[in-house]
């Protein structure tokens, strides 16, 4: 399966931005949206592009609050995937998610995440870890004061192998 992946929409997102997002995820099985999604309408505008999840980011107002999850979890073929937006600072963020999912009745394999914006696509003890950047162009911890380029992600799963390709620009 092919999953892209975003976090940091923040609110609707425009014509351009929606084109520049069919052209990066033509293909894919899913959309997963790591938080904050900013407007519930960005989860219909993701739809016409493919079937698509998301969790609640920490910057959402009261309406996304009560209609998304902070985390989930499934199944994905032999493996479990978990995800969340995550919060903290990033020194301990990759333990402390692992400690969200500890009590899922399945272990998670994989583990996708909005939080620090920094992208990234690693395995570390047995969960492969993936952050796609940030779609506002928010840069990771230590940067706020600066704007990056638009970021998403494309995550691979085949049957047990995963693989990921974080921080695509994308240019509304």
């Amino acid at each position: 399966m092919i999953f892209g992946v975003l976090a940091d929409t923040q609110a609707m997102l425009t014509a351009a931005e929606l084109a520049a997002l069919r052209k990066v995820f033509k293909g894919v099985d899913c959309i997963l949206h790591a938080g904050p999604v900013g407007d519930l309408r960005v989860l219909e505008q993701l739809q016409k592009i493919a079937p698509a999840k998301a969790v609640c980011g920490n910057a959402e107002n009261s309406i996304v609050r009560s209609e998304l999850f902070v985390k989930q979890s499934w199944k994905v073929g032999p493996m479990c995937m978990g995800l969340i937006h995550g919060y903290g600072k990033p020194h301990g963020l990759k333990k402390w998610l692992l400690h969200q999912f500890e009590e899922d009745p399945v272990p998670v394999q994989i583990i996708v995440y909005g939080r620090n914006f920094e992208p990234i696509a690693r395995a570390l003890g047995g969960v492969f870890f993936f952050n796609p950047g940030s779609f506002s162009g928010n840069l990771p911890e230590g940067q706020h004061n600066q704007k990056g380029p638009r970021q998403v992600g494309l995550l691979f799963i085949h049957g047990k192998k995963v693989d990921g390709q974080p921080g695509i620009p994308v240019l509304p």
